[in-house]
């Protein structure tokens, strides 16, 4: 299954996409399955291209998708919305930083990221 990654709510969209195209590909099931890709307006659409992430998922693999998401979305700093489409539905995670742990748990229910132990 293909899943197409976009960013918005940023000034540096392309520059985030990066950042997690690179936090993907640390994780072996994801190295070699993510790419850059273009996404061309719909018809009747204005607009130029958009650029976003392409990934190669096995089947179900969505959901571990949307975790991993969801634990880099705690290392922003800065408000930012990932959407994923696949099977022609779009789910939308939007978050900043610590706050990003409470929506993929909202999204993916108690199978979503775990929070951080912070050193005391």
């Amino acid at each position: 299954m293909d899943v197409e990654i976009t960013i918005s709510g940023t000034e540096d969209a392309r520059g985030e996409l990066i950042a997690l195209r690179q936090w993907l590909i640390r994780e072996d099931e994801y190295r070699g399955r993510v790419d850059f890709a273009s996404a061309q307006p719909e018809d009747g659409e204005l607009g130029g291209f958009q650029e976003l992430l392409l990934a190669a998922i096995a089947a179900g693999g969505l959901d571990a998708l949307g975790r991993t998401i969801g634990v880099w979305l705690q290392t922003r700093r800065s408000d930012i919305t990932v959407s994923l489409r696949a099977d022609g539905t779009v789910e939308e995670v939007s978050a900043s930083g610590p706050a990003a742990r409470i929506v993929a748990e909202r999204l993916f229910g108690d199978a979503g990221p775990k929070p951080i132990a912070k050193d005391e």
